[in-house]
Order: C-alpha cells, then sequence, then structure tokens
C-alpha cells in the first residue's frame, strides 16, 4: 500500500509544469520514487533472510491451517493488484516499482501457500524459512533490474535503448553535413530523452541552414523518439572546446 500510494503522490508531483526553477518539470520525480521502491524491496529481502535465518537456528512449530488461509487470501488480493498495474508498468519506471512490490507480496503469498500445504500435508515445519529464502531472493534479482534503470537515468548515461553510432551515420547522412560531434544522450526519466549537439555544415544560406536544422530535429524526434533535441550549427569545428565525438565510420 505505501509503494503504490508512493507512486500516486509521484504521478501528481510529475505533472506538475515546468518553471523557471525546474525547466524540465518534475519529471525525474518518478525515478526518485522508483529508487525507494527498489530500496525499499532490498530492505525487505535482507528482512525475510533474517526472519528465515532465526527460523533455521530455533525451528518453531508452524499453524498450517490459518497459514493456508491468509495466504489464500493475499494470493487474490495481490493477483488483482498485479493485474490492474501490469499494463501502466511498461509504461512508467515509477509504476513498474510498485508492481514489483505486489510481485514480490504475491511471491511471498504462493510460497505461504506451498508452505503451509507442506507443513500441513508432511509436517516440515523448515518449509517456511526455506520459502522464505527463496522468496528473498526472487525479490532481490527482480528489483535488481529496477535499480540499475533508476541508476542509469541518475547517472545520465545513455539511455539503453537508443544507438548513438547509428544517430551520429544517420545525421551525417543529410545532405550539408560534414560531421557531428559533442553529440550527448540522456533521460529526465523513463521516456523522455535528450539530446544536444554540434554539427558542422557547408551550408552558407540563413534558409538552408535552417532547413537543416529542421530535417535534423525531424530525424532525432521521428526515427529515434527523442523528445528534447538541441542542434548547434558550426561552420567547422576550429575553436570548438569540446571533443566528444562518438567513433563510427564516417
Amino acid at each position: 500500500m505505501a509503494a503504490i500510494a508512493l507512486g500516486l503522490f509521484a504521478m501528481w508531483v510529475a505533472d506538475r509544469p515546468a518553471s523557471s526553477a525546474a525547466s524540465f518539470g518534475f519529471q525525474r520525480t518518478d525515478v526518485l520514487s522508483a529508487l525507494v521502491n527498489a530500496a525499499g524491496l532490498w530492505i525487505l529481502a535482507a528482512w525475510v533472510f533474517f526472519q528465515a535465518y532465526r527460523r533455521f537456528q530455533s525451528p518453531q512449530d508452524v499453524d498450517a491451517l490459518p497459514m493456508l488461509v491468509v495466504g489464500s487470501l493475499g494470493l487474490l488480493v495481490n493477483l488483482g493488484a498485479a493485474w490492474a498495474l501490469r499494463r501502466a508498468a511498461g509504461e512508467s519506471i515509477n509504476v513498474e516499482g510498485a508492481f514489483l512490490h505486489v510481485l514480490g507480496d504475491l511471491a511471498g503469498s504462493v510460497g505461504v501457500v506451498a508452505a503451509g500445504g507442506l507443513v500441513l500435508a508432511f509436517g516440515w515445519n523448515a518449509a517456511d524459512p526455506v520459502f522464505g529464502v527463496v522468496i528473498g531472493l526472487l525479490i532481490v534479482f527482480s528489483s535488481g533490474r529496477l535499480l540499475w534503470r533508476v541508476l542509469r537515468v541518475l547517472m545520465e548515461g545513455t539511455p539503453s535503448r537508443l544507438d548513438m553510432v547509428r544517430l551520429c551515420e544517420r545525421l551525417e547522412q543529410v545532405a550539408g553535413v560534414t560531421g557531428v560531434h559533442d553529440i550527448h544522450a540522456w533521460s529526465i526519466s523513463v521516456g523522455y530523452d535528450v539530446m544536444s549537439n554540434h554539427v558542422t555544415t557547408s551550408c552558407a544560406t540563413r534558409e538552408e541552414r535552417d532547413g537543416l536544422l529542421r530535417a535534423l530535429r525531424e530525424i532525432a524526434s521521428t526515427e529515434f523518439s527523442i523528445a528534447h533535441v538541441t542542434i548547434q550549427l558550426e561552420d567547422s569545428r576550429d575553436g570548438c572546446r569540446e571533443s566528444h565525438h562518438i567513433a563510427h565510420a564516417r
């Protein structure tokens, strides 16, 4: 419930308009919410591991019938929550964080039902901590991917879906372009990618340069789905102190 509430709050904040103090708005709130949810999942997994360790050290009798009933009810509730969030989880890293929390609870419910069945059928009380460890591992591995994506955005890494070499080559195919350098691409939030670069050109007139800019922006936005594009035209690289260049064929 806390994870879903945090996700909803983050969505509300992210929808606030941009201002002079926040020129990109508050879209990165989605990423911060996902980071908190990912960290919460790891803390939850650590708690599960600790409780399983205590049960291994001091085995306890398990009342299997209430365990089965509660686990079954939790399974139904978490199935409903997962069904409600599944589609939006693919569109927002923030919702994905809440969705993974629900999947963690869902895995826990499955484990409770399975362990309760084993205890009820065979009296194997060790099934309780064993399934606890399995659930903890599932939570760690499932949230690890989310945590990596969050850190990639916060470290302003190149979006994983974007082929920078292909982007450079495509821009240099446009008539009038003699080179592309100082190119950067990063994400404000997952699905909102930004690019800036310098383009050297042989175009002389203002009309030619304006047409070239429109063509380059169209390629970046439509072919590569980059939401915010900044391109600086230059006659040559002389005097340009930026040396960032993506090695490619041309």
